[in-house]
């Protein structure tokens, strides 16, 4: 492992604890300021479902990283050859998906400039990925801004008053859990080097779900960020798509 690689792995490994680190504080502070303030967690089912969502997200990632990313957290205070080569990067993704749960709903006094954040900096690690992937074609960054694209047309779950609320977020619930698995599922292939994200199940679930959220909210608010990355991932999953093609047959 030359010089350059064991700085980038280093990095790669660093954003994710500081996403960890972020994330987990943000939603901490939000859950106190809500028990601090006499906020009724299981008031309705909206409220007690996404606070359940957030202790069950924290305590399954907790519970994860204390047994399979040690080698990870060792890697922060022990630098060399040996130490980074046995980071699990692949656990690392896997643990960033369960924390992103509890971060996909929204709770009362929630951080959200906070949040934003944290999974920028997580996208600074995955973009340090792919400056290390030993392809050098256009497929892998075409497959990183489709991947970046995706993540922020993952929904936010939020309460809604319209008419048929109940479905909404039942529909809300489905989509955040869905997408963040495919997510994840997107980002463990990026970081086994594979350049090509362009498979047809994740985009067409998200197209469908964010379809459906946006329709059913029109006329109470528009979720214009919502709107504008699923037509920005729909519009880089063709690019890339066909790109895919075309070096195929050269």
């Amino acid at each position: 492992m030359g010089k350059m690689k064991r700085v980038i792995t280093y990095i790669i490994n660093l954003t994710f604890f500081l996403y960890f680190l972020l994330l987990l504080v943000e939603r901490i502070v939000s859950v106190s300021l809500s028990f601090a303030n006499g906020v009724n967690i299981f008031s309705d089912g909206f409220n007690g479902y996404v606070y359940m969502l957030v202790f069950v997200s924290i305590t399954a990632w907790l519970v994860y990283l204390a047994i399979r990313c040690r080698p990870a957290f060792k890697a922060l205070f022990v630098i060399n050859e040996d130490t980074l080569s046995a980071i699990p990067f692949k656990d690392l993704c896997i643990a960033s998906g369960i924390l992103l749960l509890s971060g996909m709903v929204h709770t009362e006094y929630t951080i959200s400039i906070l949040q934003f954040i944290s999974y920028g900096i997580l996208i600074i690690g995955i973009l340090h990925q792919v400056i290390l992937m030993p392809n050098k074609g256009a497929l892998k960054w075409l497959s990183f801004i489709y991947l970046v694209c995706f993540s922020m047309a993952i929904p936010v779950m939020y309460r809604s008053y319209i008419e048929y609320s109940i479905l909404f977020h039942i529909t809300e619930a489905v989509a955040s859990i869905s997408l963040v698995t495919l997510f994840t599922f997107m980002m463990i292939l990026l970081f086994h080097n594979e350049d090509n994200l362009f498979m047809f199940i994740p985009v067409i679930v998200m197209t469908i779900l964010d379809t459906i959220l946006i329709v059913l909210r029109w006329k109470e608010e528009i979720n214009w960020f919502v709107l504008i990355f699923m037509v920005l991932s729909i519009v880089m999953f063709v690019v890339g798509f066909i790109y895919k093609q075309t070096q195929k047959k050269n």
